[in-house]
């Protein structure tokens, strides 16, 4: 039966809803804007501005990388195993393909934001070593950085010549566009470096295993549901799992799992054709019925009504 049982999930696996693209994505809001006067946006390729209007797109998976620079106030993010909060004067990216959700807009949110396809940046003069190294975020670590005065100052400069440069369409705009955005991801890679050779966290005992319990989640948390199954492939007690999430994070190791397992199913009701069953049935529930009520827990409404209204 167990075998069925996994057979049928690896199907189900192969159901699952491909990468938003960038049409798709700008779509999805209503305050994801351009300058009145700039040109269409590309397939490959976006520059765009988030205002307060915006309409939080939930979970996704996007099929592109996303940097984004914020001006004023913030928002809630999930990026992986991460959850943090975006601020004024934050660069952020979130790599493609990875699983992430955007919400708790502030009212006086803003941000500039470029999307991009890996494509984008190999059609230009860069080797695909350096272009990999580039945009490779290391995902031990929150993929978002405070930067100060002068790093902001620069980095929204060259948001703006991208804009200008798109807009106005000279020779070689394109590759001008391209040579500021590698210099964001050199800026980006540089504070990455400069940040965790300062960092001590990672020799705190209590962080390298809630980093560990994290990394587990999002590999198990399909089949394993409970505490103790990850304390126990931690080697430690399941009490001392939970005060050292509690330490770490301020909320409990069971909520981490239920996060990670809600994220997965907001995101297979929003973009998936799978019925409810089959995603219960994905979950590892042993019953529709149980999958609801653990929705309805953590969201208030039944995979029925959140489908509904996605």
């Amino acid at each position: 039966m167990l075998e069925k049982q996994c057979y049928i999930n690896k199907e189900l696996f192969l159901q699952r809803p491909k990468p938003l693209d960038i049409p798709t994505f700008i779509s999805l809001f209503s305050g994801l804007t351009e300058k009145a006067d700039s040109k269409p946006f590309h397939d490959d390729f976006a520059v765009l501005e988030i205002d307060p209007s915006v309409k939080p797109v939930g979970v996704a998976r996007f099929g592109f990388t996303s940097v984004l620079l914020c001006l004023s106030g913030s928002l809630d993010s999930i990026v992986g195993q991460h959850q943090f909060t975006i601020k004024a004067h934050d660069i952020a990216i979130i790599p493609a393909e990875h699983i992430n959700a955007l919400s708790g807009f502030s009212t006086d949110f803003k941000a500039k934001l470029i999307v991009f396809r890996s494509d984008f940046l190999r059609k230009g003069f860069l080797n695909t070593a350096i272009l990999d190294e580039l945009l490779y975020i290391n995902p031990d670590y929150p993929p978002i950085f405070e930067l100060d005065t002068d790093n902001f100052e620069a980095n929204l400069y060259k948001f703006d010549k991208i804009l200008e440069e798109h807009n106005k369409t000279n020779p070689f705009f394109l590759d001008m566009i391209r040579l500021y955005l590698v210099q964001i991801l050199f800026d980006y890679n540089r504070v990455c470096e400069i940040c965790l050779l300062n960092s001590t966290t990672n020799m705190n005992r209590q962080f390298q295993i809630v980093h560990k319990f994290r990394k587990l989640i999002d590999r198990h948390f399909a089949t394993l549901k409970t505490v103790k199954e990850y304390a126990d492939l931690l080697h430690i007690t399941p009490k001392y799992l939970s005060e050292c999430t509690k330490q770490q994070l301020g909320y409990s190791a069971i909520d981490l799992i239920h996060q990670r397992i809600l994220l997965e199913s907001e995101f297979l009701l929003r973009y998936s054709e799978l019925t409810i069953k089959e995603i219960s049935i994905f979950l590892n529930f042993d019953t529709i019925s149980h999958f609801g009520r653990f929705f309805k827990a953590q969201k208030n409404q039944t995979p029925s009504e959140y489908r509904q209204i996605r």
